[in-house]
């Protein structure tokens, strides 16, 4: 033991308190946002309710569940969904799980559902709800699968949005129809226009969207509809109308995310301030918001330059930046047009829900954890920019291994995980992840990689993924562990790499086509792209055009990418975890990965979750995972874990 009371262990072993009970279980995960004059709403998912979604209310003295025992609330729209509820005037309209449809809650009130029951299983789900002032109707967006088995012969759903009567006495009625996506319809503040975004295969939001305003006559009919703003390559994001009725939005037209006021008589769009920093985010889920419009004409935007999140105001070209204890703020921002809220966090601060108005301290209303965390086990993220193979630069947030009770021998460097995001156009941020923290507090490194085709650094660095994806992805992630092996931050012979969806994919194209890693974790990973590209759900149906290339056109391509074809080239152990009903990926890839690795003699273990879908709601789930995932990094690289945790034996089968 040393003079200062530590003890020196080596790494990995360290003991931690974060266990993977505390990673599982106590923590929520905060989605969509609703206010309601003073009152603040939110859907928290709740692991030890095995991921159930709750409506939860803060009325400025207290917090209370809104949602009934037993009701489980999110929409399937998109298959990852966003935009579950809304409230009027204390009413709360939401998506059920169970059965799609949408309800109407009153005050002290049961839900009543206001649509028909669907024709097959979950056949209409609705999502991204804007209800009149008047409180009579409600417009969202519906996808109907229904559809796929009419005589028609439609080979996918289809997409519309649709007034629905809040009392549920009529029918839904299709208003717009005829694109393939449409998303945030939004009412002007007299009621007499709606706004609301399209897209068309194949692009996805990010690529291009086009915003409609239109004229809502009495009856609910749209006329004078055209489109204001966007196009095929123009990424319009967050139609917002104003308390004084102009309409702002975010736009990458000039490569970055930034916001405009959109004039309604055809003039080009007017820029609030030019930046190059991002003010919008890639819409994966309906009812994402990165600004709001206070009733003095304020603008409160978060943005992301370099890596960093700031709360900004914008007021007559000038830009100030908030003083908040916060260095993350999730695309969840409303506002009652004086008080915002917002989700909110930092590298040692839990995910929090947090009600601030400009000029007053902020006010954490819930935090996503009532467990305390010692700050000295939390390991603090360093933003590092490294140059990659090609010339280029790409990003990752480092984190050390870190524990006040231990110390390493001086002769040894840490075991390394290289997490990689999924998406791929997603992004990771310093917020408070417990994950990473298990990881760290046992003495592993940590790097969280923003490769090229993240969000957060402008378009160009975006799409520089377009047509390379399972090349430059992989590439800066391989790069990323280089980089850190090379400057003595972790030992070149304990390398790791691990993600999820296509985070798993970039995990298995490394072990496949890189000899960098000796370890790879996937996480419900693609294995094989000409799968994905026939099997995958409508909203991601096409994505793949832009990443890859068109299907079946390019399938020698997709082939050559496919880790799948490459099982052979594969000489590092690989733990497969996955959803045994996940849509997205299903479990048919990593059985096919598995067949693949026996075929091959590739030592590895798949373990299936069952009632889990794309990502693990359940706490059990997640603490079995999180415990396998360290016991399988122990026997790889030989050392004991101070855990005491489920055995993970990488064989050549699938025994």
């Amino acid at each position: 033991m040393s003079d200062d009371g530590t003890r020196t262990e080596p790494y990995g072993t360290w003991p931690s308190p974060i266990s993977a009970d505390v990673v599982a279980s106590d923590a929520r995960t905060f989605g969509h946002v609703a206010v309601d004059g003073d009152e603040v709403y939110w859907r928290e998912e709740r692991p030890t309710e095995d991921g159930r979604g709750v409506i939860v209310r803060h009325d400025g003295e207290g917090i209370e569940g809104v949602t009934p025992d037993g009701v489980n609330v999110r929409t399937l729209v998109h298959e990852y969904g966003g935009g579950d509820f809304t409230v009027h005037d204390g009413t709360v309209f939401f998506t059920a799980f169970d059965d799609q449809r949408v309800y109407r809650q009153p005050p002290d009130g049961d839900p009543v559902a206001i649509t028909p029951a669907p024709e097959s299983e979950r056949g209409l789900r609705y999502a991204d709800f804007e209800v009149a002032s008047d409180g009579r109707h409600v417009y969202c967006v519906r996808e109907n699968h229904d559809v796929t088995a009419d005589e028609d012969g439609a080979e996918e759903p289809t997409n519309a949005l649709v007034r629905l009567a809040a009392d549920g006495s009529d029918e839904p009625a299709v208003i717009a129809s005829g694109h393939d996506f449409y998303a945030a319809p939004r009412l002007s503040p007299d009621g007499d226009r709606l706004a609301w975004l399209t897209w068309d295969h194949p692009r996805m939001p990010w690529d291009g969207t086009e915003l409609h305003v239109a004229t809502v006559m009495d009856d609910g009919a749209l006329v004078d509809e055209r489109v204001v703003l966007g196009g095929d390559s123009e990424a319009v994001f967050q139609p917002t109308w104003a308390p004084d009725g102009d309409l702002y939005v975010a736009s990458d037209r000039s490569g970055w995310w930034n916001l405009y006021r959109v004039p309604l008589d055809g003039s080009s769009p007017e820029p609030v301030l030019e930046r190059t920093a991002e003010y919008g985010a890639p819409l994966w889920q309906f009812g994402m918001a990165t600004f709001s419009v206070l009733d003095d004409g304020t603008i409160v935007a978060v943005a992301t330059e370099d890596g960093t999140q700031r709360v900004e105001l914008l007021e007559g070209g000038d830009r100030k930046v908030a003083d908040l204890p916060f260095e993350t703020v999730s695309p969840r921002v409303r506002s009652n047009g004086e008080t915002m809220t917002f989700i909110a966090g930092g590298p040692r601060t839990p995910t929090c829900v947090v009600r601030w108005t400009p000029g007053d301290d902020p006010e954490v209303v819930r935090r996503s954890t009532a467990l305390e965390v010692d700050d000295a086990y939390l390991a603090t993220p360093e933003h590092v920019s490294y140059e990659t193979r090609d010339g280029d630069v790409s990003h990752a947030y480092v984190y050390p291994p870190t524990n006040p009770e231990v110390e390493a021998p001086s002769d040894e460097r840490p075991p390394l995980v290289v997490f990689a995001h999924g998406g791929p156009t997603g992004a990771t941020t310093p917020a408070l992840n417990l994950t990473i923290q298990y990881f760290t507090s046992r003495g592993f490194a940590v790097a969280d990689v923003n490769y090229r085709g993240s969000t957060g650094y402008g378009r160009a660095y975006r799409e520089a993924l377009y047509g390379e994806w399972g090349i430059t992805d992989v590439e800066d992630t391989v790069d990323a562990a280089v980089h850190l092996a090379e400057t003595g931050r972790a030992d070149p012979d304990r390398l790791a790499v691990r993600g999820g969806s296509a985070g798993g994919f970039v995990v298995l194209a490394a072990l496949a086509f890189h000899d960098a890693f000796d370890a790879g974790a996937s996480y419900f990973g693609v294995a094989d792209l000409a799968r994905l590209a026939e099997l995958t759900h409508k909203f991601e149906s096409r994505y793949l055009d832009q990443l890859v290339g068109s299907y079946p056109e390019a399938a020698d391509t997709y082939r050559e990418r496919s880790p799948v074809e490459h099982a052979d080239r594969i000489d590092a152990p690989v733990l497969l975890l996955q959803g045994e009903d996940d849509p997205v990926v299903p479990l048919s890839q990593a059985e096919a990965m598995v067949d693949a690795l026996t075929a091959n003699d590739v030592p590895h273990s798949l373990l299936v979750f069952d009632d889990e879908r794309h990502g693990f709601r359940r706490a059990d789930s997640r603490k079995r995972a999180t415990e396998s995932e360290l016991a399988f990094y122990g026997e790889v690289f030989g050392f004991e874990p101070a855990d005491d945790l489920p055995r993970i034996d990488p064989v050549a089968d699938d025994e």
